[in-house]
């Protein structure tokens, strides 16, 4: 009758063939699900899945409760099986042990995805076994479930999620430990009536033998409210890792208080006199219990650290920023790589990208755990649901320099200059709580206990972040306390202590934010995070509630980027320079000289100039305010720039033996970067305005007239002439993500170069204009090429020009023969080399015990 019914089994057809999709261990395979007419004329609908031996988990239970580490075994199967799924956007809705199937191997098994949704809301069957199948409560429009496995929110009939499927989770694990079901009434309504209103018997009733633990995961799997429950199956999975090392290795505490050890030593051996046998167990109870409290007072889990490669072809990106996020209960690792967001499960293998998170920056987590808070288009403050969905916009609020989500719901972020701002985190009109004042920046905010101080780091104009001020200011009051001279990313330890990074090494210090006292005696903790300084002071770590720690190792904020060749071949020759924090560069037409975007220790960016094949021959070229973007003029005697000096950012040139001091070429009503110069040397091309709404000019310098050439209401950059002056190459995310495009100055006729998926950004023309070189966008390394005839213009699919790692390749220039191209990497690694190459995050576990050894805090 179910198939009869053309919506209800277009439902479960939609469900079944996505489950299809799912391949995972612990789900059965479904290989093939549709219909078949018969002979007599009438259609014959199926699901074809895997051949299975052995036995539903209901018929092992019918024999009674399962061992704990078997039990524990098949939950954390059936926990990764939900974690797939849920991953997938496909809740079970019916999970039960007549559902979950034990192969002969003693493995689970989940069957009968879809299936639930094909009964939905089939009638009740009857009153009388809480066993029964698939069934409706009391309320028409009901979600279907089996009475004993319903979730109260499917007992009530509201609109169900993933959390549904952990209740029953619940439901099952306690029916595999305790023996019994959960809730078993006399009848169907009466086994509802014990869902909604009471608590199963608790475990230590019914088996005295069970860890304390195991009841802590039921009630929090059980819990009425889908608020109190477990939020995603990841969660319950790590605790029952967790729970099954702890009964492994016999020092997993007892309902009675008591660890296995102990209570096998009061057991008294048959044969000996009472007389004898009481005294020895008295004296073996007081060594058990002793031992037991000198266990839990005095034995703390140790440290344990690895390590977390990234995937192939997957970078970290946007590092002037944090790339890395823990969330508080320590299930989760949040990062940016490929200009988007990524999440990875502990206990998984590999990450997932978060959909919708593209051009993220700054991940930060809500104080549940269940949202993270992010950066988005370098001005928006977005959150999404770790569960998955479409990100929310918060607010448009403008870069942000460090962000926390604290446990009033009240998200805190800096803006440097521009103070410390708060804006609910559902959303709302963003306000100002911390004025900066003259010359001071602001970065990482967050809410000490008490909810009146915020702690942040400062620094004063014209200083290094390694002599950044870790303060704490009031709310109230506006009183402000130094708490740090030196270091930055100072963040509140629940342990008691306080933690900030200096050139990478992570350091801690005892503190009492009720004190308000500066502390004092700092212990270097963590060597070797990666930081960036400039304007952000960000540094590339975190930590979860329970201790867990994570880092992206790297060079401290002096460490800089390396220049270096890369052949064609795949050969590397670094350049004879030390590293150095730098961004635009360009080659000088007869290669012999680099004109370099450096950041100096003061937070600004100044021109340099490099001389090719001479160690130390770097030249200052620029010293006042901000200055950006040097191109070389077709001669190699001038360098045009972008300065900030006169309060915007106007094009200036200067030339580079420095005999004569700079001077003003442009000066529009928006910020303007030079970009190219043609080869004739009569026009510049440059970038107007400031992302996400640049366009692409062009002046003529002899009579300094001007005209945009695109002017749309996408984003255009990176303006850079053929040799022959005819056509030239720019930036646009026109279609959605950034590509290469070519256009003709004199007809304005556009094509598109960076045909694949990949896209691309940062274009260079080979000298004799047949090869248009580019980056991809997509986050992955690499240089590409595109091969191009002019008459009429058309470019080839591009290919990849050799397969090595060029880590951090955000500008580059190519030499003219087009055989070596310059560009910047990190320092102290062989970007030919995948094992100092992969990108990766290091984590620490059981982190705050080797913290509270080191530093006591007098707790």
């Amino acid at each position: 009758e179910f198939a009869s019914d053309p919506e209800r089994l277009a439902r479960f057809e939609q469900e079944a063939r996505a489950a299809a999709a799912l391949n995972h261990p612990h789900i059965a395979v479904v290989h093939d699900v549709g219909s078949e007419a018969t002979e007599d004329g009438t259609t014959t609908h199926f699901m074809v899945q895997e051949y299975l031996e052995g036995q539903s988990l209901r018929e092992r239970l019918d024999k009674g409760a399962l061992p704990l580490d078997k039990a524990l075994d098949l939950a954390i199967e059936v926990g990764e099986a939900l974690i797939a799924a849920h991953k997938a956007g496909i809740i079970h809705r019916d999970l039960k042990p007549d559902n979950i199937f034990v192969t002969e191997e003693g493995h689970a098994k989940v069957l009968d995805f879809g299936l639930a949704k094909l009964t939905e809301m089939a009638a009740p069957t009857g009153s009388s076994a809480s066993m029964s199948p698939t069934m409706l409560g009391t309320v028409a429009g009901q979600v279907m479930g089996t009475a004993g496995y319903m979730a109260p929110e499917q007992i009530n009939g509201e609109e169900i999620d993933h959390r549904a499927d952990l209740f029953a989770f619940g439901c099952v694990l306690y029916g595999m430990v305790a023996g019994k079901q959960a809730f078993a009434g006399r009848n169907v309504m009466q086994t509802l009536d014990l869902i909604l209103a009471e608590a199963p018997q608790p475990i230590d009733e019914i088996k005295a033998d069970l860890p304390l633990k195991l009841q802590w995961i039921l009630d929090k799997a059980l819990a009425k409210e889908p608020a109190k429950r477990y939020q995603t199956a990841g969660d319950l999975v790590v605790d029952l890792r967790s729970l099954g090392a702890d009964v492994e290795l016999g020092t997993a505490i007892l309902v009675t208080g008591e660890t296995p050890t102990s209570r096998a030593a009061v057991e008294t051996p048959r044969g000996i006199p009472w007389k004898v046998g009481v005294p020895v167990v008295i004296a073996t109870l007081l060594v058990g219990v002793l031992g037991t409290w000198w266990a839990t007072l005095s034995v703390p889990e140790p440290p344990m650290r690895f390590e977390i490669e990234l995937p192939e072809q997957v970078d970290f990106s946007s590092s002037g920023r944090r790339v890395v996020a823990i969330s508080p209960n320590g299930s989760r690792i949040v990062f940016v790589a490929n200009n988007q967001l990524w999440m990875r499960l502990i206990g998984d293998l590999v990450p997932t990208p978060i959909s919708g998170t593209e051009n993220a920056r700054s991940p930060f987590f809500s104080h549940d755990g269940q949202q993270v808070g992010f950066q988005a288009n370098f001005d928006q403050l977005k959150r999404v649901a770790v569960t998955g969905g479409a990100p929310v916009l918060i607010d448009t609020i403008g870069a942000i320099f460090g962000a926390s989500w604290a446990d009033n719901d009240m998200i805190y972020f800096g803006q440097g200059a521009g103070g410390i701002w708060q804006v609910p985190g559902t959303g709302g009109t963003p306000e100002i709580v911390i004025e900066m004042q003259d010359g001071e920046r602001a970065h990482g905010p967050q809410l000490l206990p008490g909810g009146e101080w915020l702690l942040f780091t400062v620094l004063t104009s014209g200083g290094n972040w390694n002599d950044a001020s870790i303060v704490a200011q009031s709310l109230v009051t506006e009183d402000r306390v130094e708490l740090i001279q030196g270091g930055t990313e100072g963040r509140w330890v629940p342990t008691g202590h306080l933690v900030y990074v200096l050139d990478g090494t992570l350091f801690a210090v005892a503190f009492d934010p009720g004190v308000m006292e500066p502390p004092a005696g700092a212990t270097s903790m963590v060597e070797g995070i990666r930081m960036r300084g400039g304007t952000t002071g960000a540094a590339h770590y975190g930590f979860s509630e329970n201790g867990r720690l994570v880092y992206v190792p790297g060079a401290g904020a002096a460490g800089g980027y390396q220049l270096a060749w890369v052949d064609r071949d795949g050969s590397v020759e670094p350049l004879p320079f030390e590293p150095r924090d730098s961004s635009f560069l360009d080659l000088s037409p007869d290669g012999q000289f680099i004109a370099l975007e450096i950041q100096g220790d003061d937070g600004e960016w100044d021109i340099w100039i490099y001389e090719v094949d001479r160690a130390g021959s770097q030249v200052l070229l620029t010293t006042e305010g901000n200055n950006e973007n040097p191109v070389w003029s077709d001669d190699g005697e001038w360098v045009f720039f972008a300065s900030d000096r006169g309060g915007n950012y106007d094009i200036w040139k200067r030339r580079a033996d420095r005999s004569l001091e700079a001077v003003l070429v442009l000066d529009l009503e928006a910020p303007v970067w030079p970009t190219s110069i043609s080869d004739d040397g009569e026009v510049l091309l440059f970038d107007s305005g400031v992302f996400p709404n640049r366009d692409v000019g062009i002046l003529a310098l002899d009579t300094q007239e001007t005209e945009m050439l695109v002017a749309t209401a996408a984003d255009e950059s990176g303006g850079r002439f053929s040799p022959d002056g005819r056509f030239f190459v720019f930036n646009s995310n026109e279609t959605g993500g950034f590509g290469v495009y070519a256009r003709e100055v004199a007809s304005g006729s556009t094509f598109s170069v960076s045909t694949s998926s990949r896209g691309g950004a940062v274009a260079r023309w080979s000298r004799d204009g047949t090869e248009i070189y580019y980056r991809p966008t997509d986050g992955t390394p690499g240089i590409l090429v595109a091969e191009v005839t002019m008459e009429p213009f058309s470019a080839s699919d591009p290919v990849e020009i050799s397969d090595i790692r060029v880590r951090r390749l955000t500008n580059f220039d190519v030499t003219a023969d087009g055989q070596r191209f310059l560009v910047t990497t990190l320092p102290g690694s062989d970007i030919t080399d995948p094992a100092t190459a992969t990108p990766r995050i290091n984590v620490i576990l059981n982190w705050f015990e080797e913290l509270k050894q080191r530093v006591p805090t007098g707790r």
